[in-house]
């Protein structure tokens, strides 16, 4: 009977995933439950109907839902704990949820969260940029179905495609990244996550992808800074070249130079990116009295330099390389075809070893040593073991306690030239100059924010896709409904 092969479907379907809570809904109630569809909408809270269907071990029973008129606050917390991605998408549920979703204090909520856990492992919030010439950024993420391997896959920022360009530094989620599109070049903020980008107006004489560039959030001020030091290639190769350092907060949108007493008689490789920690932004230089690396800071709220001390050192060894771990500032110090040691500080004084090895992994027709000096820590993997790049080639995994590397499987990319962690965030790059507009539906689209007539036209194609956001809000409310279903059942199961 073809009433029988319906419920017959029906339980098929059921079974392939029995955890899953569907509505319960009759042939002949689907028409009156369409109607309905806009009105619920409009309640973030009643997400589905109060019957639900479960099925469990084969028996069909009937429940109340769990998830009617939860406080806004319990709401609010169990969306921050969401990755940035899934929240772009939830800002199109209802009005309620997009005003909460773009409020100022609930992105610096669950920002705070993410900064807490990232470069915990790649399963979390922290993601791995990689960077290519002339071609597409890769975003990438621990394997979900394979140990040791990380999964890539293509951005679409369209900005860098066929042209060079340079990931300059990061700062809770904001990508800063110089391209030379063969004119005067683009300084351009970039997140990921919410896929917005934000082309920042060029110093004077700026030299493109030469330039050393650094981002920095500044709590004195709650503004990230952008900050251009000077050039070491500017100044081997461009006569007349006038060292000096330059600031641009996103707020005020313009560059002014701090007093040149305050400028630093050291000049950054343009390859280098910054590295923000605990306030500061750091560099690797070099010292041409000494021939020796030096560590320079730029504090981003008094705006002055320092140099750091470095580790103690009894054998010679010089800093490969200079990078954030969690809350540390850390250094590779070695000796070439030699040993490896990781050193991290929080207060710019105090040094402590984390990291020492010789026993590097064998690789099929080269010498192993010759990339001690390549060595990079870039954050801690679920496991505990430190996730570490042999620059530009290949990725392993370092288990401190037992002194062992193994090797990761890049999946998706076959070259990059550089490396970058980013923390997945809500933060805009238009922050405090224009009201921006993240990006709807899968997240694939990107949305420049450049001027009010520019927004206006974004509007318009946003009120034309109105109905495909309609379609969605169907499966969102869906997806959030058994978020919620686990969270409440966790919660009575603690009490």
């Amino acid at each position: 009977m073809p009433h029988q092969k319906n419920e017959e479907e029906m339980t098929l379907n059921q079974t392939q995933n029995p955890n899953r809570v569907i509505e319960k809904r009759m042939p002949n109630q689907k028409e009156e439950r369409d109607e309905t569809t806009p009105n619920q909408t409009q309640n973030p809270n009643r997400l589905m109907d109060q019957n639900m269907c479960i099925r469990k071990e084969g028996v069909e029973t009937t429940t109340q839902n769990p998830n009617l008129d939860l406080p806004e606050d319990i709401i609010a917390d169990i969306l921050k704990r969401m990755p940035a991605k899934s929240l772009v998408r939830f800002r199109c549920v209802c009005k309620p949820w997009g005003s909460l979703l773009t409020d100022s204090n609930f992105i610096r909520a669950h920002l705070k969260r993410n900064r807490s856990l990232f470069q915990s492992n790649l399963k979390t919030n922290t993601r791995l940029i990689l960077a290519r010439y002339c071609d597409t950024l890769l975003s990438a993420t621990d394997s979900d179905n394979t140990k040791n391997a990380i999964q890539a896959e293509a951005l679409d920022f369209p900005l860098v495609k066929n042209l060079p360009y340079y990931v300059k530094g990061h700062s809770d989620g904001l990508l800063c990244l110089v391209i030379n599109d063969g004119y005067e070049g683009m300084l351009v903020i970039y997140n990921p996550s919410i896929q917005q980008y934000r082309k920042l107006p060029n110093p004077e004489n700026f030299r493109s992808t030469r330039e050393v560039i650094g981002i920095g959030y500044d709590a004195s001020c709650d503004d990230y800074k952008v900050v251009r030091v000077p050039s070491n290639y500017c100044r081997m190769k461009c006569p007349g070249y006038k060292p000096k350092v330059e600031v641009l907060t996103l707020k005020s949108n313009t560059w002014r130079q701090i007093p040149d007493q305050d400028t630093p008689p050291y000049f950054v490789e343009h390859i280098f990116q910054a590295t923000e920690v605990n306030g500061g932004l750091y560099w690797l230089v070099e010292d041409h009295q000494t021939a020796r690396c030096v560590i320079l800071r730029f504090d981003l709220a008094g705006e002055k330099f320092k140099v750091i001390p470095p580790p103690p050192d009894e054998s010679s060894r010089s800093i490969a390389w200079i990078g954030p771990l969690k809350e540390w500032l850390c250094v590779v110090h070695t000796r070439r075809l030699s040993d490896v040691h990781v050193w991290a500080t929080k207060d710019d004084m105090t040094w402590t070893k984390i990291i020492t090895t010789s026993k590097f992994p064998k690789i099929p027709g080269r010498d192993p040593f010759l990339d001690s000096f390549r060595y990079m820590p870039l954050c801690y993997n679920d496991k505990g073991a430190v996730l570490m790049s042999v620059r530009g080639e290949r990725f392993l995994t370092f288990d401190q306690g037992n002194n062992v590397f193994e090797h990761v499987d890049i999946r998706g990319a076959k070259h990059w030239l550089q490396e970058t962690l980013y923390c997945e965030s809500l933060v805009s790059p238009g922050l405090g100059v224009h009201e921006t507009q993240a990006a709807t539906g899968s997240g694939s689209g990107v949305n420049v924010v450049e001027d009010e007539d520019q927004a206006e036209e974004e509007d318009e194609e946003e009120d034309a896709n109105n109905n495909n956001l309609q379609r969605m809000i169907i499966s969102l409310k869906r997806e959030l409904a058994n978020l919620l279903a686990c969270t409440v059942g966790l919660g009575n199961a603690e009490g």
